[in-house]
């Protein structure tokens, strides 16, 4: 196995961070936006010294600023739907449940955008990933009822999620360096965050999504700056490293680690168990992985 495709599971086992940590802020009283800026920033921030070893004059020029413009766009709205959903109430398991549908859409995108083959093997390695998420997450337990604004966010951000993944494949094909792919992508995405947040603020007026304050305690900042390395730094680098040389298709289905990861850290961190549901969908995900893998050996 290549050591590409390691770096891409490391970082889906990473960002199973994301939603647990989520969880933690938001009972910690943070808002949506604060918790979406902060992590960006200090991505940006703590990724900067590591660009100047790089040849940015090089890299930067009229064409990679478009680029990095739209990348950042997609990853802004990609934060604020991801959450938006659970704003109207929508359950996390249903919500993540759309939100990973992202496989199909990514070997959609993969094939007009990067015109990667639509193989027998990925189709069913996705069919397979699918329905493990689907045991592994339980929307059937779910007693709420599901609204029509509920759902479409979530879906929508599937739709974001892939193309977040399929322009982190172009920036390697572009022969960007993956720092400063993750530089930009953090940067730019942090600014159309604030740009979202001055059009919302005129629409909605609701302190628990929008609330933007740096009085906080400084053990939340402690907590944040955590969150950021293990979620955000560490795992971004990885990916785009080995979007260098693995297909977006391929690190779309990869990424699918992501909830089992995520189930486990809360099994640690919140004491929820995993029952046989757990265990069971999250074999169905490794197997999925496994058939992509297998199918990339030569």
């Amino acid at each position: 196995m290549k050591k590409e495709y390691v770096m891409i599971i490391a970082a889906a086992l990473l960002y199973g961070t994301i939603t647990p940590g989520g969880h933690f802020f938001i009972n910690l009283g943070l808002s949506v936006f604060e918790l979406s800026f902060y992590r960006l920033l200090f991505i940006f921030f703590t990724v900067l010294p590591f660009a100047f070893t790089t040849q940015i004059s090089s890299t930067f020029s009229k064409d990679t600023l478009y680029f990095f413009t739209a990348y950042g766009l997609i990853g802004a709205i990609l934060e604020v739907l991801q959450f938006t959903s659970l704003y109207f109430g929508t359950p996390v398991a249903v919500v993540a449940l759309l939100l990973y549908t992202q496989p199909i859409w990514t070997v959609l995108f993969g094939k007009l955008i990067l015109d990667e083959a639509i193989t027998k093997r990925k189709a069913i390695a996705i069919l397979v990933s699918l329905l493990g998420v689907y045991i592994l997450l339980q929307p059937w337990e779910v007693e709420s009822k599901v609204s029509f604004w509920g759902t479409v966010p979530s879906l929508i951000a599937g739709i974001f999620l892939a193309l977040w993944v399929v322009w982190g494949r172009r920036s390697s094909i572009s022969n960007i360096p993956y720092v400063i792919t993750t530089l930009g992508w953090s940067f730019f995405s942090a600014l159309w965050l604030m740009l979202i947040w001055v059009v919302l603020s005129f629409i909605i007026h609701n302190n628990e999504l929008l609330r933007f304050s740096i009085e906080l305690p400084i053990t939340y900042w402690i907590y944040m700056a955590l969150f950021g390395l293990i979620g955000g730094v560490i795992p971004s680098l990885l990916f785009y490293r080995g979007l260098e040389e693995v297909q977006a298709s391929i690190a779309g289905i990869l990424l699918l680690i992501e909830p089992v990861s995520a189930s486990f850290i809360a099994l640690l961190l919140f004491e929820q168990p995993i029952d046989m549901e757990t265990i069971f969908g999250g074999g169905l995900i490794l197997l999925s992985n496994y058939m992509v893998l297998r199918g990339q050996t030569p």
